[in-house]
């Protein structure tokens, strides 16, 4: 095999139902930082660059092909739930002429990283070479007795993980599951991953010998290393410090504790690369944001989806922000929620503004407290600083909206729409009764109903007369004493 990489082919395991999620879904579609289980697995296997990836699916099997979301990625059927060794033998038909690695994941392990598995191919690869002379073509001799590799760690807390039982050469004599472990073997803290690598050849001749005598009545993939070693051949541990890579996802509260490991993984990253988090054990950003340097982020801020927010942008506490772009030197003010929108540079969102549904804030333009803007486009250097509702509307630069404005946009049957012009001013409280226009420099009286389009420069006013009634305290007490 010489100097190049020998090819590895993986598979992933992801056909279990996850009994303890107790759930309608498979377990590893259920979410980190929002996106399935699965997903982080897959990352770290791609990171090895394997020639093919398998998964084994079962339980909810489109649901999980869903959520892999993978083209050329090949899905092997484990119809009964028999154990990880009958999960592997079902994928027999797709290794047995490789002359290669086989590396055997588990799906519910999100928090491994895809270094870890790199490694673990190079060091198998080392193994499998003579450290001898080469051949005249330059090739090193194999060592024939190299079968496998298993990735182990050392737990604080052994109890209920397989122990890893092997020589002082780190060769592994064998994996005891805990039910079937002794009192000595259950004091070592050396323990099983889940993660192993296989010679294919080696692995064919004994993957169909496996029996289910077992408390489980289960086929182990773990038995495969006795079956290889009553064959002369060898299988040695590669111990990973880092043990929080393989937490292992078996319920709810696994996903939540490596949740919390990645989110806070994550935070450090965009720390590293220029942002600021205060109090970042409240922050929670998901997988796919991007922040840039110098963004300062305050507690309780959610950041969610495809977010991106720019250089030396401010977002206050308690904000949730979704599927936004967000650009340089904005302010989001605490307790404003911004979804599926677009808000340009030097904006000032907030205190408890709402902000949804494709709307865009262009630079300069304030939303205040307690406005919603929905659908709508703002102009530069307009500001609506309190209490309005801004829904399918197009609004220019330069607009003054003043408070308790509203777009009546919705007639019971279709929403319409509402045009501001360039230097508008509406005065507070004006109900704009979709389909409406209002022209360049118009003003809107305050307290109006506008039903009309207004044209440039004209004002708009609708009220009726105001009646003022003297002394009229006097009256009402007089006629409260008759009553």
């Amino acid at each position: 095999m010489g100097h190049h990489h020998e090819k590895h082919i993986a598979v992933i395991l992801a056909a279990g139902k996850g009994t303890r999620f107790k759930s309608k879904k498979p377990k590893v579609v259920h979410k980190i930082l929002g996106k399935p289980m699965i997903h982080y697995i897959s990352l770290a296997v791609r990171w090895s660059n394997p020639d093919k990836v398998i998964y084994v699916v079962g339980h909810e099997k489109q649901q999980v092909i869903k959520a892999i979301n993978c083209l050329n990625c090949t899905y092997v059927e484990q119809k009964d739930q028999l154990g990880t060794g009958h999960a592997v033998a079902v994928t027999k038909p797709y290794w047995e002429n490789f002359d290669g690695i086989v590396m055997i994941v588990n799906g519910d392990l999100p928090l491994v990283e895809g270094e870890t598995l790199k490694n673990a191919v190079k060091y198998m690869e080392a193994l499998m070479r003579f450290e001898g002379a080469p051949t005249e073509g330059g090739e090193n001799y194999r060592n024939e007795k190299i079968a496998g590799v298993v990735l182990t760690t050392k737990v604080p807390n052994p109890l209920g993980y397989g122990r890893v039982i092997k020589d002082k050469n780190h060769r592994i004599i064998k994996i005891v599951e805990e039910k079937d472990a002794t009192y000595e073997e259950q004091k070592i803290d050396e323990i099983n991953t889940g993660i192993y690598l296989f010679y294919a050849p080696y692995l064919k001749q004994v993957i169909d010998k496996l029996e289910n005598k077992n408390a489980q009545k289960e086929y182990y993939l773990t038995d495969v290393i006795q079956l290889l070693n009553e064959t002369g051949k060898e299988v040695y541990a590669l111990l990973v410090p880092d043990y929080t890579q393989f937490i292992g996802v078996n319920d709810r509260w696994d996903l939540s504790k490596a949740e919390n490991i990645l989110r806070m993984k994550y935070l450090q990253f965009w720390s590293y690369a220029g942002a600021t988090f205060h109090n970042p054990e409240t922050v929670y950003i998901e997988f796919d944001v991007e922040l840039s340097p110098d963004v300062e982020i305050y507690q309780g801020v959610s950041l969610k989806g495809g977010t991106s927010i720019g250089e030396d942008t401010v977002i206050e506490e308690n904000c949730l922000i979704k599927n936004s772009k967000i650009g340089r030197n904005v302010k989001v003010l605490k307790g404003s929620i911004i979804e599926d929108s677009v808000i340009q540079d030097n904006a000032v969102i907030g205190p408890y503004a709402r902000i949804r549904n494709n709307s865009v804030i262009k630079e300069n333009a304030h939303i205040g407290n307690f406005v919603e803007v929905k659908n709508s486009t703002v102009g530069e250097n307009t500001s609506a600083k309190h209490l309005s509702y801004l829904g399918d509307a197009e609004i220019g630069k330069d607009v003054n909206i003043g408070a308790g404005t509203i777009t009546c946009n919705y007639d019971g049957f279709q929403k319409h729409k509402t045009v501001i012009k360039d230097k508008a001013f509406i005065g507070s409280d004006t109900m704009l009764v979709a389909p409406v226009t209002v022209g360049e420099e118009a003003i809107t009286g305050s307290g109006s109903v506008i039903t009309k389009d207004i044209p440039d420069k004209a004002l708009g006013i609708e009220r009726a007369q105001m009646k003022i009634i003297e002394n009229y305290a006097e009256k009402r007490k007089k006629r409260d004493k008759n009553d």
